[in-house]
This record gives structure tokens, sequence and C-alpha cells, in this order.
């Protein structure tokens, strides 16, 4: 029962390693994420919504080893920030959700997985699945109503003249690999979204 993983991983490694020594660095497909229409929504009971785009595009070696068996956990980072002019931004808050995709060979389908509210959907192609992963439509800031975060972040937007911006980015979680190829993602095939700022209030 163990071969079928153990030769998997196996096999990711030698294409991540093939397509490491076989292309050079102006012509790899380095893949990207783009965030783009970051908005925040206050609903009832102060809840905070998020909506956003994220345009993802996969390098080869990182589909390679979605197709043969490799979940991949990506962080969506959220915080708030009251910016200072001669200081460092005092932070207010910050909130983390996190995504797996996963390949299933066996019905040939795509799951992105959403962890923190265990739901799940289900797709027949990477570039839907993809899409799916990078849209993010009133998605709850906080989760729990006594989170004392979001009281200091209230407070914070309470106060006349103040300035909250929101800071939002979008990653590939590297240290969530299988052990041999953090070291291979972490430094060649890096992918994470430029960081996303707009003004709350």
């Amino acid at each position: 029962m163990l071969l079928v993983p153990l030769a998997t991983l196996l096999v990711f490694i030698l294409l991540v390693s093939l397509s490491a020594r076989g292309l050079s660095l102006r012509g790899m497909a380095m893949g990207s994420i783009q965030l783009e229409d970051a908005s925040l929504r206050q609903g009832e009971a102060g809840q905070w919504y998020l909506s956003a785009d994220a345009q993802i595009d996969l390098p080869e070696p990182i589909k390679a080893g979605l197709d043969s068996g490799v979940p991949l956990d990506f962080i969506l980072n959220l915080t708030f920030k009251r910016p200072h002019r001669y200081w460092l931004d005092k932070t207010l808050a910050s909130y983390r959700h996190r995504y797996r995709l996963t390949y299933y060979e066996l019905t040939r389908h795509y799951r992105v997985y959403a962890v923190d509210t265990d739901e799940s959907r289900n797709y027949r192609s990477l570039s839907a699945a993809l899409t799916g992963l990078g849209e993010f439509d009133r998605l709850p800031v906080v989760t729990d109503p006594d989170d004392e975060q979001q009281t200091v972040l209230l407070d914070a937007l309470a106060v006349d003249d103040a300035i909250v911006i929101a800071a939002l980015d979008f990653r590939l979680d590297s240290q969530s690999l299988p052990l041999p190829l953090q070291p291979l993602i972490a430094s060649s095939w890096r992918l994470a979204s430029e960081e996303y700022q707009w003004q709350v209030n």
C-alpha cells in the first residue's frame, strides 16, 4: 500500500529535477498569482465580508505534481493596519484562511476544499478549479463573534480621521508539501501574490 504514494512522490521529484535542468530561468514558466478587485463590506453585528479575485497560473512542475497526486495548500492572509508616518505600521488584526487543491485520478476531477469552513467544490478541469480557487465572494473575515481582534479593529475604525489599511495576499504553502519537495518549491517555484492594499474607511 505504501508503494503507490512513494512511487508518485519519486515521479514528481524526477519531473521537478528534469524541469529545473532542462529550462533556463528566462524560458521557464514561473507561474503567478495576481489579486484583483479586493473589497470589504460590513454586515450585521459588525461582521466583515471579503470579496476578491485571484488569477492563478501554476508553473508546469507544480501542475505535474498536482496531477501525480500531491495536494497543494494555499493560504489567504488578510491584515488590518494603522499606518504611521514616522514609525512601523501598527497591526490591528490578522486573519488567515486555508484552501487545498487536490486531483483525484480515479474520477478525474479536481477538488477545492476550504479548510476553515469544511466546504468543498469539485471541478472537471484544472482551469475551472483554479478559477474557483481564486474566487472569494462574501468570505466572512471573522467567524467568532467574540473575537478580540474584531473589537480592536472596530474601535480603530470608530476613531475620527483614523486611517485603516487592509493588506491581502494569497500564496502556496510550501511548508505543507512533502518534505523532499519543500526546498525545491521554496527556492525555485515559490508561488505568491504581491500584497494588495487598500483603505478600508
